[in-house]
C-alpha cells in the first residue's frame, strides 16, 4: 500500500512542478502586498516537498522581499518544510527494505550532524535530496534539524543576497553575488567530482 501511494505521490510531484517558475512566484506574493512573508514563508514549507528548486525560491524571495526579511522567512520555512518532509520519507521508506537503509546509513553515514551541515554548505546533493534521504535512513531528527537550518543558512543569504541586488544588474553588488554564488556552485562540482573518483 505504501508503494502505491509513494508513486502517486511522485507522480503528484511532477505535476506539481511543471505548474511553478520563478514568474508565477512572484506574481503570486506581489498579489497579496503585505502578505507576501507569510505567502513566502508558505512557499518554503510545502514547494519543496514537490521537489520546487529552492534557489529559486531564495532568489524570488531576495527579489520580491528584500534581503533581510527573505532571509528570516526562509529559515523559518526551511526548518518546517524539513521536518514535513523528513517524516514523509520516514513513513515511505517503510514500503522498501529497511535493512538495505540502515547498511547504506552505517556505511556512510557515521557522523549525521557534520554530514548534513557538510551537504547544505556544499550543496552537492539537492536541498530537497537531503531531506528526503534523511528521513529514508532515520537520522536523528533534532540533529538533523538543526544542522540542516544551520547549513542551509550559508547557501540561503548568497542566493537571497542575489536575488534582492538582481533589479540592479549593473551594480558592483550584483556582479559580487553573482560571483559567490557560481564559486559556491564550482566548489559543489569540484567535491563531487573528488567523490565520485573514490566511490568509483
Amino acid at each position: 500500500m505504501r508503494l502505491i501511494l509513494f508513486i502517486f505521490f511522485i507522480i503528484f510531484c511532477v505535476v506539481i512542478l511543471s505548474s511553478f517558475n520563478q514568474q508565477n512566484l512572484s506574481e503570486f506574493m506581489s498579489d497579496y502586498g503585505e502578505f507576501g512573508w507569510a505567502i513566502y514563508i508558505g512557499f518554503w514549507v510545502i514547494l519543496p516537498i514537490f521537489l520546487f528548486p529552492a534557489g529559486i525560491l531564495a532568489i524570488g524571495g531576495g527579489a520580491i522581499l528584500g534581503f533581510w526579511e527573505a532571509l528570516i522567512c526562509a529559515m523559518i520555512g526551511v526548518g518546517i518544510n524539513s521536518a514535513i518532509m523528513y517524516f514523509i520519507a520516514r513513513y515511505f521508506s517503510g514500503a522498501f527494505d529497511t535493512a538495505k537503509f540502515e547498511r547504506v546509513k552505517n556505511k556512510f553515514c557515521k557522523d549525521e550532524f557534520s554530514l548534513i551541515i557538510l551537504l547544505r554548505l556544499i550543496p552537492i546533493v539537492p536541498y530537497n535530496v537531503v531531506n528526503y534521504m534523511a528521513g529514508a535512513l532515520r537520522f536523528d531528527f533534532v540533529k538533523f534539524i538543526i544542522a540542516g537550518v544551520l547549513g542551509k543558512f550559508i547557501s540561503a543569504v548568497l542566493f537571497i543576497n542575489l536575488g534582492s541586488n538582481i533589479a540592479n544588474y549593473k551594480s558592483y553588488e550584483f556582479w559580487l553575488a553573482l560571483l559567490l554564488v557560481v564559486l559556491m556552485g564550482a566548489v559543489a562540482f569540484w567535491v563531487r567530482k573528488i567523490l565520485n573518483r573514490r566511490v568509483g
